[in-house]
């Protein structure tokens, strides 16, 4: 397989930023793995499996190796489970599965990005998260040098995170999931219940089809377009908070809250819009005007740049409310 020197990043990410990596090479095959285990034990660099770039973000040039994740192909183990290559693209797989009737990752559609890239965030939106579905996961260890199975309970999966985020030793090369077949809507989400309402229809009549469509027309309007306006969706994340932590805040009472099982939810979203951020930019990087969570940029910003923003806006929001915001991508 073919290293190439100095790969930008800029047609990489989905934020298009100037930083470039000191090598790169796309992974096709699984019989090209030695190559790269072998390739970065002589250079002893470090390495960053890359897909399709939606959740990353490059704050310098990266002085190791990039991987580019082309791994293809789903197995259709039985009806309730399915094997599928963490380079194929992730709403893609979603339609599959739903063309297939397997129902449950309906909730999940149009997020951007590989099936490989799933787990290491353990993605979610609108009531549903992708470990709900996850069997096991096959990775290449690069501190063994060998193919390893993980079982769900090996992933140390909760809010938006992972294992795979506390190492890189693990590259993810397929992911297990196992489907239900009495699998039940999920129409808990309230922008859901409003677009259901607002468009006549009748829960007890809808498809997972149907709360696929729902759930895309809700992104769509919401969320900016990476493709036209660099962005990796949700910057920051939502605040969980165990409710005798909470209570100890002095918090403004119009801040809304939601509580369940010893646990409390803050919406990030309500604090960055209270605190005037919305829409604001500060040289090429700001708020998007569609959606608070969203931080977007000019094409060829310097991802220093992208990080300084961020840290202005989590730095006013604990000043002002106590609470921090955490950065959601993966900061390479």
């Amino acid at each position: 397989m073919k290293f190439f020197e100095n790969r930008s990043f800029d047609d990489l990410c989905s934020l298009k930023v100037e930083e470039d990596a000191r090598f790169y090479c796309e992974l096709e095959d699984y019989d090209q793995l030695n190559e790269i285990d072998s390739f970065l034990r002589e250079k002893k660099i470090k390495h960053l499996v890359l897909g399709e770039g939606t959740n990353i973000v490059p704050i310098d040039n990266f002085e190791g190796l990039v991987i580019k994740n082309k791994l293809k192909g789903i197995t259709e183990i039985d009806e309730c489970f399915v094997k599928v290559s963490s380079g194929e693209n992730w709403n893609e797989f979603v339609k599959w599965s739903l063309s297939e009737g397997k129902k449950g990752l309906e909730n999940l559609a149009l997020i951007p990005g590989t099936v490989g890239a799933g787990p290491v965030q353990n993605i979610g939106a609108y009531g549903s998260e992708i470990s709900k579905f996850i069997e096991e996961i096959s990775v290449f260890n690069f501190e063994t040098s060998k193919v390893e199975t993980m079982k769900k309970d090996d992933c140390e999966f909760s809010y938006r995170s992972s294992i795979f985020q506390e190492t890189n030793k693990y590259f993810i090369l397929s992911v297990s999931f196992k489907f239900e077949q009495d699998s039940k809507l999920n129409l808990s989400y309230k922008s859901i219940q409003e677009l259901i309402k607002s468009k006549g229809l009748i829960e007890e009549n809808l498809t997972s089809y149907d709360v696929f469509d729902l759930v895309s027309q809700i992104r769509k309007k919401v969320l900016p377009d990476h493709k036209l306006n660099p962005n990796v969706g949700s910057f920051f994340k939502n605040i969980r908070l165990p409710e005798s932590e909470y209570m100890k805040l002095d918090l403004p009472t119009d801040i809304p809250v939601y509580q369940g099982d010893g646990e409390v939810k803050i919406s990030s979203a309500y604090l960055i819009e209270k605190a005037g951020w919305k829409g604001k930019r500060e040289g090429g990087v700001g708020i998007s005007d569609l959606h608070s969570l969203v931080v977007v940029c000019d094409k060829g910003t310097n991802g220093s740049e992208i990080l300084e923003f961020a840290n202005k806006v989590i730095d006013d929001i604990y000043s002002k409310t106590g609470l921090r915001l955490e950065i959601e991508p993966t900061l390479v």
